[in-house]
């Protein structure tokens, strides 16, 4: 299979290569070559991505599962959006399970799936996520259905002490093999754990703070990022607010059609109005922390916590703040959703770059984002595994019948309040 023409930015630098083929065999790249003219060798099967580039499949690393309300539509708005691989940072174990599964195998069209289970607590929990722990031989319990479920990382919670965290750190990287991280940038480092889930977020331990209540991190929690050794998953929530400078976004037939309605009423609501000088600040003000960990070589991996945040749309617009307000380059931004997070969770090996032996996880966009990054949300196809997916195919069986409406635009957003009545970040 060759994807011809085009242009192909490979992940492991800065150069994008111009006119070249990227050769599949199954579901792995076997080679990257100047592009081939003609009919090509017998058997081949040709697909054009001429006048596109073409970028490793994207990464969302933080995520919720919520099939159960969401259906099909997560799933499917990943890949239309051009993630093909997401991380769930907690949610119910079997089902993740399960739905890791049927990505894997084909029955459900969508990303492949990392897995967290339940999140791992102290004696009470903050959501219906969580798991409660206040025994030892409870959590014992819970590490061995982690193991038993092969968890692909371990994540403890707001209300857990430390002696649970370093329990549940030394069974994810004795006995899994994998990541583990929290919230708490300590005492989340002191006990071994790989990063934080955000920059900041759900505190019950007052120490465990990264950021002051109004935005600023101090040179402590910098010498922590420094160098790499202790990593971050951002959230920029407040970057949902550039919707406001590109509203045609809220029109596109992926929030239109394929977000619930109660995601797409928010979303045009927010797109209605430019971002205010106050939210430009505080974002400044959040990407200047991610800049100087850049700056000081540091780690960071672009995650959105959705659905909180609009399913799919949410990592690009997170891409566009560090590239508009951070002042990272383009290659540096996909970086952090694409190779970076392929090696912080293991799968380097695989994932994370288009390269010869890599599984053939590709995103295609009409354009070029490393000239106008704004590109960058024209997904016109994505390939999972060798398996393409183009966006009208996962947009289409969801178009509403001619002169369907959304409905009372009120109406929805309450349906959105109700559903993330318990969240950490409802309004």
């Amino acid at each position: 299979m060759i994807p011809p023409g085009g242009r192909l930015w490979d992940g492991t630098g800065d150069i994008v290569r111009e006119d070249v083929d990227i050769v599949i065999t199954g579901n792995r790249i076997t080679a990257v070559e100047r592009h081939r003219s003609g009919a090509g060798r017998a058997g081949e099967r040709r697909i054009d991505a001429s006048g596109c580039t073409v970028i490793p499949g994207l990464w969302d690393s933080h995520t919720h599962p919520y099939q159960n309300i969401y259906g099909g539509r997560q799933t499917s708005l990943m890949l239309a959006y051009g993630i093909t691989t997401n991380v769930s940072l907690g949610g119910f174990a079997y089902e993740q399970a399960r739905l890791r599964e049927a990505a894997d195998s084909g029955a459900i069209a969508g990303p492949r799936l990392l897995t967290t289970g339940e999140l791992i607590d102290g004696s009470r929990v903050a959501y219906s996520m969580g798991r409660a722990h206040n025994t030892s031989d409870g959590l014992r319990r819970t590490l061995q259905r982690a193991i038993a479920l092969d968890y692909d990382f371990v994540k403890t919670y707001v209300r857990a002490p430390a002696r649970v965290m370093a329990e549940a750190t030394r069974t994810a990287h004795e006995r899994l093999g994998v990541p583990a991280g929290s919230h708490l940038l300590t005492p989340g480092i002191q006990v071994g754990q790989d990063l934080t889930t955000h920059l900041t977020a759900t505190q019950r331990q007052e120490y465990g703070r990264s950021a002051s209540a109004t935005g600023h991190t101090y040179e402590d929690v910098h010498e922590i990022y420094r160098g790499g050794r202790f990593e971050m998953i951002i959230t920029p929530f407040n970057a949902l607010y550039l919707l406001g400078d590109d509203p045609a976004l809220a029109d596109d037939a992926r929030v239109t059609a394929l977000m619930p309605p109660w995601d797409t009423v928010a979303v045009k609501a927010v797109a209605k109005a430019r971002p205010t000088e106050e939210q430009r600040r505080e974002l400044r003000r959040e990407m200047a922390t991610y800049r100087r960990v850049v700056t000081d070589g540091g780690t960071l991996a672009m995650g959105t916590d959705s659905p909180l945040t609009p399913i799919g749309l949410q990592v690009h617009l997170g891409l566009r703040a560090l590239h508009q307000y951070a002042g990272l380059s383009p290659a540096q931004t996909l970086r952090t959703a694409t190779a970076v997070p392929a090696r912080m969770f293991g799968v380097e090996d695989d994932l994370g770059t288009a390269e010869p032996g890599k599984l053939a996880d590709l995103t295609v966009i009409e354009g070029n984002p490393f000239q106008d990054f704004t590109d960058l949300t024209r997904v016109s196809w994505v390939m999972r595994d060798g398996i393409v997916h183009r966006r009208e195919d996962v947009v289409g069986p969801h178009q509403p019948a001619a002169g369907r409406t959304v409905g009372d635009s009120e109406h929805w957003h309450a349906v959105g309040q109700i559903i993330r009545r318990e969240s950490c970040c409802a309004t």
